[in-house]
């Protein structure tokens, strides 16, 4: 009895999470207005009544879809020594990566700061805040809080503006085009002349 309980729960945790997917994807690409709960429960391939078994609405859905993890690895990154062109490599590569898997989640976030949705409005202040704090803490390394400061403004401007500039350019293409090493290699490289100073380690 208790094993088919486990599975039964399993299988409910299982079609919850493809529902989130679904939604994330179709409210990111479509909009959460342009998108129906039909549509959504089409995808997963459920019916509408055993969609609402799970969530009692749309918004409900959008609620549980801004609870999903945010920051991707980038959270995790910590300074141990001194700044080097290897680590700040790693960050912007890091950067880049959470952008490009979390594309249609990010679209979905600036739909709805637009539209005045305060939890999108938090969210992204929650991302920039996590990737700020990690280009803060690894430059400041190399230099006084005041001039890491300033480096890390400029390179969370390059990163936001590179990554919007492909958005705009590649549409469906964005994800592939920003993980080639030829993007990574120079946005790395540009980040470089505004993170670190002129003699940096390189490993």
């Amino acid at each position: 009895m208790t094993a088919r309980r486990n599975g039964n729960a399993a299988t409910r945790d299982q079609t919850r999470t493809r529902i989130l997917d679904a939604a994330r994807d179709l409210f990111g690409s479509t909009g959460f207005d342009s998108t129906t709960v039909r549509s959504i429960a089409k995808r997963v391939g459920i019916s509408d009544p055993a969609l609402y078994h799970y969530f009692s609405s749309k918004r409900a859905i959008l609620n549980a879809v801004w609870d999903l993890p945010s920051g991707g690895g980038i959270a995790n990154m910590r300074p141990t020594e001194q700044l080097s062109r290897r680590r700040l490599d790693e960050i912007v590569e890091a950067s880049i990566r959470f952008v490009a898997d979390n594309n249609n989640f990010l679209r979905l976030t600036y739909r709805e700061i637009l539209s005045g949705d305060k939890t999108a409005l938090a969210l992204r202040q929650q991302n920039r805040a996590i990737l700020r704090r990690t280009l803060f803490e690894h430059i400041r390394t190399t230099t006084d809080d005041a001039q890491a400061d300033i480096r890390t403004e400029a390179v969370l401007a390059l990163l936001t503006g590179s990554t919007m500039k492909a958005q705009m350019e590649q549409g469906a293409n964005f994800a592939t085009y920003v993980k080639t090493s030829s993007f990574q290699q120079r946005i790395q490289s540009w980040a470089a002349e505004l993170a670190l100073p002129a003699r940096a380690p390189t490993a």
